[in-house]
């Protein structure tokens, strides 16, 4: 007998649009705090901030290297991988699992309010 596992949570690429949107997030929540991520990277914390953010016209930018860095002071690779997985080898049928499970609980939640609606209690 199988079970079935139900995830209410939208998917990281739902949640964060850009790769630089996930590790900017991460920078936040990870343990190690952003001053000693950048002295790890040897850049100054203004500047890791500015990457992770930048600003219209802004120069400073999160490239490659610098996500290099950033996975050597943190040890957030397997979350990046995750992030990148998700965006990148989710399947036809993982998307439409993840549709139909937003459609049932929007069904759910309509069925009470029109109950409601109604006068009759779901």
């Amino acid at each position: 007998m199988s079970q079935l596992t139900l995830s209410f949570e939208p998917a990281l690429p739902e949640r964060f649009a850009t790769l630089r949107d996930f590790v900017a997030h991460r920078a936040q929540v990870v343990p190690k705090h952003l001053k000693a991520q950048a002295a790890d990277m040897d850049i100054a914390p203004s500047t890791l901030s500015r990457k992770l953010n930048p600003g219209e016209g802004d120069t400073q930018r999160l490239n490659v290297d610098d996500l290099e860095q950033w996975l050597a002071s943190t040890g957030d690779a397997p979350a990046v991988i995750e992030y990148l997985a998700a965006k990148f080898m989710d399947s036809d049928d993982a998307r439409r699992a993840r549709a139909l499970s937003k459609v049932e609980r929007l069904a759910e939640e309509l069925a009470g309010a029109m109950a409601l609606l109604k006068g009759v209690q779901a």
